[in-house]
Order: C-alpha cells, then sequence, then structure tokens
C-alpha cells in the first residue's frame, strides 16, 4: 500500500486502502476538522484540484492503470462535498440509499487486462470513479474494511488491517485512548451515584 503524503489521507499519517478503495478513503478525508487545524479541502477550487490530483495519481499507483485527468472547478464542489457525505453514510450506515447512481466509465482491454476509467469531466467524474470502486470493493470484500472513525471529533477514514476487523479508531494513541478514557471516567460517575 501507498503512503502518500500529498493526498488527504497522507496528512493524517495513514496508509492508503489497497486497490481503488484508496480513492473513497481519500475523498472522505478531505473532510476538515472543527477542533483540529486541518482544513476542508474541498472548500475552495485550489485545494479540490490538487487533491484530486494527488488522488488519482495515487488510484493508478494503486491500480496500475493510467491515472485519467479530471478537472474540477468551483461548480463541482457542492456536489464534491454532496459525493463525500454520501460514502461516509455508507459507511457509519447514517442513512440507507436505494437510489440508483448512474455510471459513465468506458471500459477496454489493454496489455492482457481490462481497464476503465470515468468519461466525462468534474464531480460526474468523480462519482463515477468513486461509485465503480465503491461496488468492486463491495464484491471483493475490502468495502467493510474501510471505516471512519468513531471519536465524533474526528472521523478520520483509515481502512482496518486487523485480522477480525474490529478497529473503530484511526489511531489508539490519539483517539482511542481519548475515548476509552472518557468512557471510563462516566462509568465510574455512574456507579458513584446513589
Amino acid at each position: 500500500m501507498s503512503d502518500d503524503t500529498s493526498g488527504s489521507t497522507g496528512r493524517f499519517g495513514l496508509p492508503q486502502a489497497p486497490g481503488g478503495l484508496c480513492l473513497l478513503q481519500d475523498l472522505l478525508n478531505t473532510a476538515g476538522m472543527a477542533v483540529a487545524p486541518v482544513p476542508d479541502l474541498l472548500d475552495d477550487e485550489t485545494t479540490a484540484r490538487s487533491w484530486i490530483d494527488a488522488s488519482l495519481r495515487t488510484w493508478g499507483e494503486q491500480t496500475g492503470q493510467t491515472p485519467p485527468r479530471i478537472a474540477v472547478s468551483s461548480r463541482d464542489l457542492p456536489a464534491l462535498r454532496a459525493l463525500r457525505g454520501h460514502v461516509r453514510d455508507w459507511l457509519t450506515g447514517e442513512a440507507e440509499d436505494r437510489t440508483p447512481h448512474p455510471l459513465t466509465a468506458g471500459i477496454s482491454f489493454r496489455h492482457g487486462r481490462l481497464a476503465y476509467e470515468p468519461q466525462g469531466n468534474g464531480a460526474v467524474a468523480v462519482a463515477s470513479l468513486v461509485h465503480l470502486e465503491a461496488l468492486l470493493a463491495s464484491h471483493t470484500g475490502t468495502f467493510t474494511r474501510l471505516k471512519t472513525c468513531m471519536n465524533p471529533a474526528c472521523g478520520v477514514a483509515f481502512y482496518d488491517m486487523s485480522r477480525n476487523s474490529t478497529r473503530v479508531w484511526h489511531d489508539m494513541k490519539t483517539c482511542g485512548n481519548v475515548m476509552n478514557l472518557r468512557a471510563s471516567r462516566a462509568r465510574r460517575r455512574g456507579t458513584a451515584a446513589p
């Protein structure tokens, strides 16, 4: 797995999810944090362009494909933020989504293997590639290992490499210990009350 620190996942010091699932993880990790100096990478066109370029480079490395060139503009930002929320809802189970999402992608046979790439540009092309990668990951069983940190102040997306896939914190030191300490204190307060 790549540890590209130029993408949104790299800024949290986390390894990339395998294969094309890295694109979903990177999309989720564009979100900012109110409790830390972490900006939202989809707030303006410049950071969004840098993010998509870095993310597609990583996607190409992870999938062995040539990264597509997708141009995003300020008009795409609301749709990209909505896509991020949509994917987060899938992972957290916050909302059921029975709406079919159209994919606009081309499939070709190159160098002895099938290759795919989104067609079009902007948020539509990003959404097509994200939905395609989510579908592929769900069929390989890797989708359920992409998770968001259970610390409500964090929410960083990570790939759970534990044997039984039971991790709930992106990092035990920064989020797990804090949340476990809070829970322990709350339990002690609850037992001390008459």
